[in-house]
């Protein structure tokens, strides 16, 4: 290791303490690694990209620029190397996906003149895209393996109100979206991305309607309940946690702090939690690990998410790993899949090296350990 990859695993690893220091402790060393956006549309082509480009969208540091749906390919790429490694069990290395059930309707939306919103299941999505037919089927076999197990992420991936009410409005770079199957804003924003902001606090009271049905059909699509909960950009209001408990949830993933709405958009309260705090009755799990190679592509992923395992395991606390869907999906750009595939094989590898008495587990079993 050079000595500006050593300092870069040091700061890794003092950033990671400050986080690990607080919460609870567990006896086994634990890797969860939680992964967002499975389902939710991003860019559905890469003509579609190219069209955008010509439209002058601000997309060269986006993450539209290569986020995709996971085609089949992608899935049995990413499965191949998740069953190549084993834990002290014996048990390959399992993905929590945090999943998006649903994405917007856009043709009946459309027939209503942008007046009325409509939604599908995000299986009805994946039939109209190229390489996704036998995805269902894929995810299935995931869960039955063990190595791919969903979790509830939202309904949507979007802001309902804030989007209907720019398509209303005639916002050309939104309607330019729109009539592309996406909900691309045209700049890197993530104003339509937060799906429990809000502008307004009653709306509280409709994410609780849209959490209920995405619920409900992650449960009639998988055949069990949702164990744990991550909010859309880790952003939701602090009401929801005692309805969420009430569902089924109880875990709420996210980050160090939670983002509480102000009403006004980029704008928030900054709560903190630690693992394992319990608070309205769920308990919140903290990532303190990073694997998000397609965010900043220079960056060393594999040595700093090895310094902040290192960091987890000296504290006794689970190794939670962030790592979302853009970094194994090749579906617009084969080289970012490549790339992050290739990454995330070298850091399996040398979790399993580094410590053999490593325990792979989901997000769903971790009410065993504690």
């Amino acid at each position: 290791m050079t000595l500006s990859n050593k300092i870069a695993y040091l700061k890794s690893f003092a950033a990671a303490t400050d986080i690990n220091r607080k919460g609870k402790s567990v006896k086994e060393k634990l890797i969860i690694i939680e992964s967002d956006d499975w389902g939710a549309i991003r860019m559905p082509s890469k003509e579609v990209l190219s069209h955008f480009e010509k439209k002058g969208f601000q997309i060269a540091n986006s993450i539209y620029k290569n986020d995709s749906l996971a085609s089949q390919e992608d899935l049995e790429k990413l499965f191949e190397i998740l069953q190549s490694h084993k834990d002290s069990d014996g048990k390959p290395a399992v993905i929590t996906a945090n999943s998006i059930m649903a994405n917007p309707d856009f043709e009946k939306i459309k027939a209503s003149e942008y007046q009325d919103y409509f939604w599908e299941p995000f299986t009805t999505t994946l039939k109209r895209y190229p390489k996704h037919q036998n995805n269902l089927h894929l995810w299935k076999q995931g869960i039955n393996d063990r190595i791919f197990y969903p979790q509830f992420h939202g309904r949507e991936h979007l802001n309902i109100k804030r989007w209907m009410k720019a398509l209303q409005s005639k916002n050309e770079a939104i309607i330019t979206s729109f009539e592309q199957h996406t909900t691309y804003s045209g700049k890197q924003d993530y104003s339509f991305m937060e799906a429990y902001d809000w502008d307004a606090q009653n709306e509280v009271e409709q994410h609780k309607t849209i959490i209920t049905e995405g619920l409900q059909l992650f449960e009639q699509l998988f055949g069990f309940k949702s164990k744990s909960f991550i909010a859309p950009c880790y952003n939701w209001d602090t009401k929801l946690e005692p309805f969420l408990a009430s569902q089924g949830i109880e875990w709420i993933q996210g980050l160090r702090a939670q983002l509480q709405p102000t009403g006004i958009f980029n704008e928030y309260q900054t709560i903190k939690h630690c693992f394992g705090q319990q608070q309205n009755a769920v308990r919140f799990n903290t990532r303190n690990c990073f694997f998000e190679p397609s965010m900043l592509p220079q960056k060393d992923w594999v040595n700093s998410c090895l310094a902040q395992i290192q960091s987890a395991f000296l504290f006794s606390k689970p190794a939670v790993v962030c790592s979302h869907r853009i970094n194994f999906v090749g579906f617009i750009n084969p080289k970012n899949g490549e790339r992050g595939l290739k990454d995330f094989n070298q850091l399996l590898k040398t979790v399993v090296k580094k410590w053999p008495d490593v325990k792979f587990i989901t997000t769903h079993e971790l009410s065993n350990y504690i």
